[in-house]
């Protein structure tokens, strides 16, 4: 490991996503990634939960949404939502301007599903279930008309 530098805008971008890889699995011999984001105005990530992962979102430009269990809350700049493995979580927007966070995800190894569904040609449901149950991955689509509904949002 070495020490190094890096800014939510400068690192590698995964194509086809608004993620930028901060800190791989080779940095930190495993043991956390970092990626940042843009969240859309108004946008929803679909509610999940990790097997093997716990992430912290830190919210670097913005105000998000958050969705850990049966608990929603808001995070404002500057603030940290945790999200640990086998609980149900999602994010959103709230707002109408784009929102930068930070998301730092340990073990590493999980940033491999950004890449691997970046680079699908066509999203069929089945390709999608298929790469998200090898990660340890679970959606839970059946939140989404509520999160939807309650804070004006969109998949």
């Amino acid at each position: 490991m070495s020490a190094r530098s890096v800014s939510w805008d400068t690192g590698p971008q995964i194509p086809n996503t608004g993620f930028r890889h901060l800190v791989t699995e080779a940095d930190t011999q495993g043991r956390f990634s970092a990626q940042s984001a843009v969240v859309g105005p108004r946008s929803l990530v679909i509610p999940h939960s990790h097997q093997r992962e716990d992430e912290f979102t830190f919210v670097y430009r913005g105000r998000i949404g958050g969705l850990v269990g049966d608990e929603e809350i808001e995070v404002d700049e500057g603030g940290f939502l945790f999200k640990p493995r086998g609980i149900v979580h999602a994010l959103w927007n709230p707002t109408d301007e784009p929102v930068v966070v930070i998301e730092f995800i340990s073990p590493a190894g999980f940033e491999h599903f950004f890449e691997e569904m970046a680079s699908l040609e066509r999203a069929d449901p089945d390709t999608i279930r298929a790469i998200a149950s090898r990660y340890g991955q679970q959606p839970f689509p059946e939140l989404v008309p509520g999160l939807q509904e309650r804070h004006s949002v969109r998949l």
